[in-house]
């Protein structure tokens, strides 16, 4: 009886020794973790957004502006601009390039371009292959015009075709 008792308290021993031996996370590698993983579906985490958007803008002094901006992975942008009505305004192209940022919520990205956008970004909501562009105060515009401040994006087909 006592060399069974004895088996038994070796056996439960080397049990609960393998099960401690388990790796349990520490809390570098649950902290990691939960950084990792996105907190909700937001146009930034669950939409295809990255590529090039196109449409033509309403303009006060012509009859619109030829807009083409491309939104990038890392964070960088490069937006085209033509003013359309004049022959000759026609022909210029205004490019400019640098970085945007996503607001908390990811359904939002400002341009933050050179120092003379700092304290006014261009503001976009990112929809699902779209770009509608924001008020001053980061509003959809709303009212008869509300449609052209949409830039729809490029197929990517068509923009590989076009390098």
């Amino acid at each position: 009886m006592m060399k069974l008792q004895i088996i038994t308290v070796s056996l439960l021993a080397l049990t609960l020794s393998a099960c401690s031996e388990q790796e349990t996370p520490t809390q570098d590698s649950v902290q990691q973790t939960q950084e990792t993983l996105p907190v909700g579906d937001t146009s930034r985490t669950s939409l295809d957004w990255n590529g090039t958007y196109s449409g033509v803008t309403p303009c006060a002094s012509c009859s619109g502006i030829d807009t083409t901006l491309t939104l990038k992975l890392d964070n960088t942008y490069v937006l085209e601009t033509r003013y359309l009505g004049d022959e000759n305004e026609a022909k210029k192209v205004f490019t400019e390039a640098g970085l945007f940022e996503w607001n908390s919520e990811g359904n939002k990205i400002s341009l933050l371009g050179d120092a003379s956008r700092k304290d006014d970004p261009e503001q976009y909501q990112v929809g699902e292959n779209q770009l509608l562009m924001l008020d001053m105060q980061g509003n959809r515009i709303t009212g008869s015009l509300a449609e052209l401040y949409r830039l729809a994006k490029q197929d990517s087909h068509l923009e590989q075709q076009q390098d």
